[in-house]
C-alpha cells in the first residue's frame, strides 16, 4: 500500500513541477488539450542535448496550489533547519539527519521543477555546502522530501 502512495505522490510531485515550468503567465495548465500542447518535445541544444518528451498526469489548478502550499511549508521548515545546519558545518559536526531535513527542499524544488539529474543535484549541492554529497544521498533526501510532501497533503 505504501508503495502506491509513495508513486502517487511522486507523480503528483511531476505533474506539480511541469505545472511550474509552463506557468509563466501566471495561468498554470488551463485544459488537458493544453497540457497535451506543452509536452511535445523538448530540445534546447543550450541546456538539454535531446529531445524527450514530457510525460505527466494533468493536475488541476487547486490540486497544483495545494502541492504548492505543501511546498512551501517545507520551505519554511528547511529554513528554520539553516541556523543549525550553520553551527553544525561550523563545528564540523556528522549528523546526517539534520543535513538531509535542511537539504529536502532544495532537492524536491530541483528534481521536480527544475527537471534536475540525481547526480547534478548532488554536484551543486556539494559545491554549495563544502561536503560529500553523493547521488544516492540525494535519492534518500528526495525520498524524505516526498514522505513529508504526502503527510501534509493527507492532513
Amino acid at each position: 500500500m505504501s508503495d502506491v502512495i509513495d508513486r502517487d505522490v511522486k507523480v503528483k510531485l511531476a505533474a506539480w513541477g511541469a505545472w511550474t515550468r509552463n506557468t509563466g503567465s501566471g495561468q498554470g495548465c488551463s485544459s488537458p488539450a493544453q497540457a497535451l500542447i506543452n509536452c511535445a518535445p523538448v530540445c534546447d541544444s543550450d541546456y538539454k542535448r535531446y529531445a524527450r518528451y514530457e510525460a505527466f498526469e494533468h493536475i488541476s489548478d487547486e490540486e497544483a496550489l495545494e502541492v504548492e502550499r505543501a511546498m512551501a511549508k517545507l520551505k519554511r521548515y528547511s529554513a528554520r533547519l539553516d541556523v543549525a545546519m550553520g553551527v553544525m558545518l561550523e563545528l564540523e559536526l556528522a549528523d546526517d539527519n539534520l543535513l538531509m531535513c535542511n537539504l529536502m527542499y532544495p532537492v524536491l524544488r530541483d528534481h521536480f521543477r527544475g527537471d534536475e539529474s540525481f547526480s547534478h543535484i548532488a554536484r551543486e549541492l556539494t559545491k554549495s555546502i563544502g561536503k560529500k554529497i553523493t547521488d544516492v544521498k540525494v535519492k534518500a533526501i528526495m525520498e524524505r522530501g516526498a514522505g513529508f510532501i504526502e503527510a501534509l497533503l493527507m492532513s
